[in-house]
């Protein structure tokens, strides 16, 4: 309802996190594109950050300043993963990825094609890109995004525009 405002206190959804943490191996929190005190709370708790960016000045703009955000709330917690969004998307102007990460200093763990048939299907039809299309390489790249946030399983070698090159960087370390 957007006839009365919806803030929370900064504390108000550590119930629920303490609940997902005893109940579930992996929570995944969809975090609103807000700051306020209870999107701050909740980040800095959180065990993985990922930001999602589409190539453009005002994303590069937001997520600079949410990287240096969380850098000094989480001083000691592993950097923010980034995942480019909507690349390619036509008559949109837009920051090359490597421009764009160039300036973030950050090697992106995914970069999601813009792929209107793919995404309008899963949206339409209410179901997941891979139900969608198993062999589609988005598809993979969130399989493989999965892997490398829960730590579950080696992920394959990713084909190019996914995350092949940072897992071969963290399988070096």
């Amino acid at each position: 309802m957007l006839d009365r405002p919806y803030d929370f206190d900064a504390t108000a959804f550590q119930p629920l996190m303490e609940i997902l943490l005893r109940n579930a191996p992996v929570s995944v929190l969809d975090v609103p594109h807000q700051w306020s005190d209870w999107t701050r709370t909740v980040l800095a708790e959180a065990d993985e950050v990922v930001i999602t960016a589409v190539p453009d000045l005002a994303n590069l703009r937001n997520a600079k300043n949410l990287f240096d955000s969380l850098k000094k709330i989480r001083p000691n917690d592993k950097m923010p993963h980034l995942v480019l969004n909507q690349v390619g998307l036509p008559k949109r102007p837009e920051i090359s990825p490597n421009d764009f990460c160039d300036s973030l200093e950050i090697e992106p763990v995914a970069i999601i094609p813009f792929d209107v048939v793919l995404f309008g299907n899963a949206a339409n039809s209410g179901r997941m890109i891979a139900e969608i299309d198993k062999k589609a390489p988005t598809a993979e790249t969130f399989s493989q995004l999965a892997h490398l946030l829960t730590g579950r399983a080696t992920a394959k070698k990713a084909k190019k525009g996914g995350l092949g090159k940072v897992l071969r960087m963290l399988r070096r370390k």
